[in-house]
C-alpha cells in the first residue's frame, strides 16, 4: 500500500497472557495511526497517535531504528537522525497520546530512507507483587508493534500509485533460489522507492497458486528480499502481487 501522510487507524488487541499464575489475565487495546507514516522533504516532523481503548493504563516505550536489507534479510540499527518525542508514555484508559517523529538531520537529496518504529508495551507489576518473594511460575507476554517510517530528502517524494497494466511493475524482478534445503522467492527492487507486497501468487491459465493471501513484506530501493515458498507450491506461470493497492505483474529475472 502507498505510504500516506494520513491513514486510517489500525486496531491492535494486546493480550498479557499468564500461564500457571494465580492472578487474572490483564488485557488492553491499543490504536495506532497512521500506520504508514512518512516525513516528506518539506517537513521537519510528522505525527503518530496512540490511543488506549482498554480498561487499564498502558505504559509504552517508543524507539526508532534505521532499517536496511542485506542478503535477503532485514537489519535494524540504533540511530539519531529521527527521534520520537516522548519516548516513554503512560496512556490512561480512553486517552490519546501524540508522538512527534522529529527529523534531526536531513536525508541526502533525492533519496528515500527507511526506518522502523518499535512500540513496546511495558507490563505493570501485579498489585500484590512483593520484591522479596520467590518468582512465580508465570509467563507475561509483552507486546511489540512495528511500523515502517519513510523519510525523503530534498527532491524526493513518496511513490505514486502506478495504474495496473499488462506491463510488469518497473524495477521489480523475481527468481527462485535454494537456501537451507528450501525453495525461496527472491524479489529484487532496482527502483528509487520501497515496494510493499501483498496477495502474492503465481498465475497460469486461470489457476492461482498463492504465496500469501496477506502481506508478504517490503523490498527497499536497491535491495532484494527472500521468502520461503509454501510447501508443495510449484512456481509456474506469472508472478502477480498487489502493490500500493493495485494488482501488478512482476518480471522473472
Amino acid at each position: 500500500m502507498l505510504a500516506m501522510r494520513f491513514g486510517h487507524p489500525i486496531r491492535i488487541i494486546t493480550l498479557l497472557s499468564m500461564l500457571l499464575a494465580p492472578f487474572p489475565v490483564a488485557a488492553s487495546s491499543l490504536l495506532i495511526w497512521p500506520i504508514y507514516p512518512v516525513i516528506e522533504s518539506h517537513q521537519q516532523a510528522s505525527a503518530l497517535w496512540l490511543e488506549n481503548r482498554g480498561n487499564e493504563t498502558a505504559n509504552m516505550q517508543l524507539r526508532i531504528f534505521s532499517w536496511s536489507q542485506q542478503g535477503g534479510d532485514d537489519h535494524y540499527q540504533p540511530q539519531q537522525a529521527i527521534v520520537g518525542s516522548p519516548p516513554m508514555m503512560a496512556i490512561a484508559p480512553g486517552e490519546r497520546q501524540l508522538v512527534r517523529l522529529i527529523r534531526q538531520t536531513p536525508p541526502p537529496p533525492g533519496q528515500e530512507q527507511a526506518y522502523r518504529i518499535i512500540v513496546d508495551e511495558i507490563p505493570a507489576l501485579s498489585p500484590n507483587h512483593e520484591s522479596q518473594a520467590a518468582p512465580r511460575a508465570a509467563v507475561r507476554l509483552q507486546m511489540r508493534y512495528s511500523l515502517p517510517l519513510f523519510v525523503y530528502g530534498e527532491g524526493a517524494s513518496p511513490p505514486e500509485r502506478i495504474a495496473s497494466s499488462n506491463a510488469p511493475y518497473p524495477g521489480l524482478t523475481w527468481k527462485i533460489v535454494q537456501q537451507g534445503g528450501t525453495s525461496q522467492l527472491e524479489i529484487r527492487n532496482t527502483g528509487q522507492h520501497h515496494v510493499r507486497l501483498s496477495r502474492v501468487a503465481f498465475e497460469q491459465s486461470g489457476h492461482r497458486s498463492e504465496v500469501t493471501n496477506g502481506l508478504l513484506g517490503y523490498v527497499l530501493p536497491g535491495q532484494r528480499q527472500r521468502w520461503p515458498l509454501p510447501q508443495g507450491l510449484r512456481p509456474t506461470g506469472e508472478l502477480h502481487a498487489k502493490i500500493a493497492g493495485v494488482n501488478h505483474r512482476i518480471s522473472p529475472k
